[in-house]
């Protein structure tokens, strides 16, 4: 009996049989003990777990840390993305630096302008007798000789139209010492007398980079954000759908141009800066400008705090920042709906017809971009006698030009043929033959387009990119 009731009883369990429902860590041991409670162990989450759960991680700190970790990569993002746009400015800087340079310096004809050459011999053993007569005023003027001591000598000063006191600027012993000579050659030649200057050099060709950087990246986050808040206001649609897939693109059309143009006010004393440290000389001696902070608050100080937007370079902002973006967002639409040309179909058909009217735009666009920048450099101080005066690497108009059209008059009545080619000896003969050119060269529209090869290159590089690789998804950008 005794042996079949053992057998009948049922074995207790073994650990190895069963298994725990929960497995338990052990408790950290603490190095203090209270008096009242020895066994208690303060609960620690990181070290064991619970079959209730974590009673601290909840939904709040779950979307808490979410938006740590966004808010984390969106700095990641913007700190690569200031990154890559301070190199990719840095780069570009030394063309924009040779351009503007280009675009301000102020070339006056001759004809307009008479220059003085006044105690200079001229010798010219090739001249014909039939220049006998210009030769001999201009020798009988070169023999001229001033008394040092005579009151006559102190007093004769060589005016312009303007009555400034002029200085040739294609004479060497004339010049400033910290301005460059005529520039006449484009681009490669600007960077190359830059960087051989003795008061430039190298650091000069990234002048107003930092000025170009703050202002492309407020750019680049005010634009948008502008423009979003007016499609959701007129209840148009989204921005990121390119312009050339909508039905009616008109208000889509007006709401970005409306963007670029409350953006472009709002940054445009940055531009104005950007130009003025470009231009001004990096002489210690001469330099007005420290940076774009210290440029801005000298505006302020010497021509007033409605310097910054209402004054004669807000009319000219308004134009350019209406007229580019116009023009960038037309372009894919002549391309797709008057011209019916596809980019996955005929790639290089589509990049001609883009070159083409960029050419077009910039032919429209560097005038405006031309005249702004001249106007920037003009200085209305209401503190003349406490200023520092503005001297530049290139030389620009002393008297100001009154608004855009009277630049624009300007610019090509007074800016013909550049002096390089203008006989030094006043030879009649040789100035008739030079008026019986080509309109463009005896009225200065060339002053208009400076740095137009530049640009026309670029287009070209860009069109030959495009070609090599397809135009797959080309009307994207737009």
């Amino acid at each position: 009996m005794s042996s079949s009731a053992d057998t009948s009883s049922p074995s207790p369990p073994t650990s190895t049989n069963t298994k725990p429902r929960y497995t338990y860590t052990p408790f950290p041991q603490t190095t203090t003990v209270h008096p009242l409670r020895p066994y208690y162990v303060p609960p620690n989450n990181d070290h064991y777990y619970t079959p209730f759960g974590n009673s601290t991680n909840t939904k709040e700190e779950r979307n808490r840390n979410l938006v740590d970790e966004e808010s984390q990569l969106a700095i990641k993002d913007l700190i690569s993305f200031g990154f890559v746009k301070f190199i990719s400015s840095a780069i570009s800087n030394p063309l924009e630096v040779a351009k503007t340079l280009l675009q301000v310096q102020y070339l006056p004809n001759e004809d307009v302008v008479p220059i003085a050459r006044e105690n200079k011999k001229v010798v010219d053993s090739d001249e014909s007798d039939e220049d006998g007569d210009d030769d001999d005023i201009l020798n009988n003027q070169s023999h001229k000789t001033f008394d040092p001591n005579s009151s006559t000598f102190r007093q004769s000063k060589t005016l312009d139209s303007q009555g400034y006191i002029s200085t040739d600027i294609y004479d060497e012993a004339t010049r400033p010492k910290y301005m460059l000579p005529p520039l006449e050659h484009g681009v490669k030649d600007t960077i190359v007398r830059l960087f051989k200057h003795p008061t430039e050099g190298f650091k000069s060709l990234w002048k107003g980079q930092l000025t170009n950087w703050i202002y492309e990246l407020c750019y680049i986050g005010l634009q948008p954000s502008i423009e979003g808040t007016l499609n959701d206001a007129f209840d148009l649609y989204d921005d990121t759908i390119p312009i050339i897939y909508l039905d009616r693109v008109a208000p889509n059309i007006a709401t970005m141009v409306t963007s670029h143009v409350i953006t472009g006010t709002l940054l445009s004393p940055l531009e104005v800066a950007r130009t003025r440290l470009i231009v001004q000389t990096s002489s210690p001696i001469h330099k007005k400008y420290s940076g774009p902070f210290d440029c801005l608050l000298q505006m302020i100080k010497e021509e007033g705090f409605s310097s910054l937007y209402w004054s004669h370079n807000l009319l000219p902002s308004i134009v350019y920042h209406t007229i580019c973006p116009l023009l960038d967002c037309t372009i894919p639409l002549i391309i797709d709906r008057i011209f019916h040309i596809n980019p996955a179909d005929s790639p290089f058909i589509f990049g001609l017809a883009q070159f083409g009217l960029n050419t077009l735009q910039l032919m429209i666009t560097l005038p405006i971009e031309t005249i702004r920048r001249r106007l920037h450099c003009q200085i209305r101080s209401r503190t003349p006698n406490n200023d520092k005066p503005f001297e530049t690497i290139v030389q620009i108009r002393k008297a100001p030009y009154t608004g855009m059209l009277d630049a624009a008059y300007k610019i090509i009545m007074e800016e013909g043929i550049s002096q390089t080619y203008v006989p030094k000896h006043g030879n009649q003969r040789r100035r008739s033959e030079r008026r019986q050119k080509s309109w463009l060269d005896n009225y200065g529209v060339g002053g208009l387009y400076r740095g137009f090869y530049w640009h026309c290159v670029v287009n070209f590089v860009q069109f030959l990119v495009q070609v090599t690789n397809g135009a797959e998804g080309g009307f994207e950008d737009f």
